[in-house]
């Protein structure tokens, strides 16, 4: 990737940062240019290509004399945009499924020993809140997020968690590709619950088994 190519890169992530940071969603108005570009140290003409680029994927929209202000669908859209940046290329995917793998069963390995209580209850509260989204007609990509993070957690290894986290908050998008499959929620559940069973039980290996079993059934 090309120097300009990089930096246009880092402004769309640090423009996503900074709608996570300000808590902005559909409908809010972005910073201006001129405060986007001190913010973050970059000249306005840069700026404005990155924002150009993110009209032009419908997820800003710029109104005259008032501003630029986020599409209706939101932020989330725009990690989903730097996840194809990120994972178009093969090789990168087969790299992030690779390290995500690796890193969560050495987190279960960990989480059979360290799990408190109370994440166990959160874990079994994120598989009722998955059926729960599921019988409501959604895909439980959320709750499927949040019980893998927990799980990772469980491990009490605040390394672990800052390396896990950037691995599958930009594979969101696959993830809900993965569960859209036909009957693939309800089997996900089903491998959801076998795994806490097993962290709950401190059944290490039958926790890294069900795990490795549910990750290659989701495609990761």
């Amino acid at each position: 990737m090309s120097h300009s190519g990089k930096i246009y890169l880092n402004i769309l992530k640090e423009i996503d940062q900074i709608i996570t940071h300000d808590k902005l969603t559909s409908g809010d108005k972005l910073p201006s240019e001129r405060d986007l570009a001190e913010r973050l140290k970059v000249g306005r003409s840069s700026v404005r290509e990155a924002l150009r680029a993110l009209e032009l994927l419908d997820l800003i929209e710029t109104r005259k004399g008032e501003g630029t202000f986020i599409q209706q669908s939101g932020s989330h859209r725009l990690a989903e945009v730097l996840a194809n940046f990120f994972l178009k290329d093969k090789q990168a995917r087969r790299d992030v499924t690779e390290t995500r793998k690796l890193i969560e069963v050495e987190a279960v390995r960990l989480a059979c020993t360290r799990a408190t209580e109370p994440q166990l209850h959160k874990l079994k509260s994120y598989i009722e809140a998955s059926h729960a989204t599921w019988s409501g007609g959604e895909i439980p990509v959320e709750e499927d997020y949040l019980f893998h993070k927990t799980l990772v957690e469980c491990s009490h290894n605040n390394l672990i968690l800052n390396i896990w986290k950037p691995l599958v908050e930009y594979s969101k998008i696959a993830l809900k590709e993965s569960l859209s499959r036909q009957g693939r929620p309800e089997d996900s559940m089903k491998e959801h619950f076998i795994i806490y069973e097993s962290v709950a039980l401190g059944d290490e290996e039958k926790a890294v088994s069900a795990l490795k079993n549910h990750l290659e059934n989701s495609r990761f």
